[in-house]
């Protein structure tokens, strides 16, 4: 029964995502011009040096100003909320949390429930709001509204700034004296996860909760790509730098925690296995769940937090 009610959930939030991935305005080309923003050399990696204008706007919100600039002004500041544990804050851990596709009410909910759970354990918590959601969501007929789109660049882009946004925050905790640096990401912020500990010498921790380990598998299979595939057409794009076990983590595997829920339709437990085989064999769960009820486990969040409390 929980297998199929796992599934069910999953297959209508698949269904309701087709409606906010819009088909590609300009095709010409398009894979091209795709190949040669994952072609290159700073698509993942590159210099980002922590934000010299981050400001707190209150008590616990920050913002700055996006270290990868896009076409859309709204879309080029960086919302976040920082938890801190206890005075002086820089000298505790510090875990960074990385929400997943369109998950603004996660964000919202789940996030600051997670954030007061964990600075109870003397660990501080930051969290920023990923490109093109919430209020870094472009205004306008003809703006980019969603991180996903036919337009393969688009995605590409709003990837390589979401790294970006995430490497420049890691290296202000830094800057400040945060001894232990984590990562905990759920889905797309689980696979943007996986990257940071591969090009990203600052983190020491990593929780990858359902990520999407096979982005040429979801591309190629996830009913809500489709528009993707059609902008395409017969033109082939070689996706391997979008997969996580193409890299390799600079975090040691015993540092590292995957958990993959049995019943994922967006994530199968078979692309996880397979990246843990690959990084080396870091700690893999498997709850009984799907994509989007895991999130609704409170005996896994728990379980999470004690883990991140030790790593911390």
């Amino acid at each position: 029964m929980r297998a199929a009610l796992a599934k069910q959930l999953d297959w209508c939030t698949i269904q309701l995502a087709r409606l906010n991935v819009r088909d590609a305005a300009d095709t010409e080309g398009l894979a091209a011009r795709a190949q040669a923003v994952l072609d290159h050399p700073d698509f993942l990696g590159g210099l980002v040096t922590a934000p010299k204008d981050l400001r707190f706007v209150t008590k616990r919100r920050f913002q700055f100003a996006s270290p990868v600039p896009s076409p859309w002004k709204r879309n080029n500041t960086v919302h976040g909320r920082l938890y801190t544990a206890s005075k002086p804050w820089p000298g505790k851990p510090t875990l960074v949390l990385l929400h997943g596709w369109n998950a603004q009410t996660a964000y919202r909910t789940l996030f600051p429930h997670l954030a007061r759970r964990l600075t109870k354990r003397g660990v501080n918590v930051a969290m920023f709001e990923l490109p093109y959601h919430s209020r870094r969501k472009p205004r306008g007929r003809q703006a980019a509204h969603n991180f996903l789109s036919g337009d393969l660049v688009h995605v590409a882009q709003a990837a390589h700034q979401a790294m970006a946004d995430a490497r420049a925050l890691i290296a202000w905790l830094k800057e400040q004296g945060c001894p232990r640096i984590g990562l905990w990401g759920i889905s797309l912020g689980a696979w943007l996860s996986g990257m940071l500990v591969c090009v990203e010498s600052r983190v020491d921790f990593a929780v990858l909760m359902t990520p999407v380990a096979r982005m040429d598998r979801l591309i190629a299979e996830v009913d809500f790509c489709a528009p993707i595939r059609r902008s395409l057409g017969d033109a082939r794009v070689r996706l391997d730098s979008l997969n996580l076990a193409t890299h390799r983590p600079k975090v040691t595997p015993n540092n590292i925690l995957v958990v993959a829920s049995e019943h994922d339709l967006f994530a199968p437990i078979a692309t996880l296995e397979e990246l843990c085989e690959a990084w080396g064999g870091p700690e893999l769960w498997r709850p009984q769940h799907g994509h989007i009820s895991v999130l609704m486990s409170m005996s896994v969040m728990e379980r999470t937090i004690r883990w991140v409390a030790r790593k911390a």
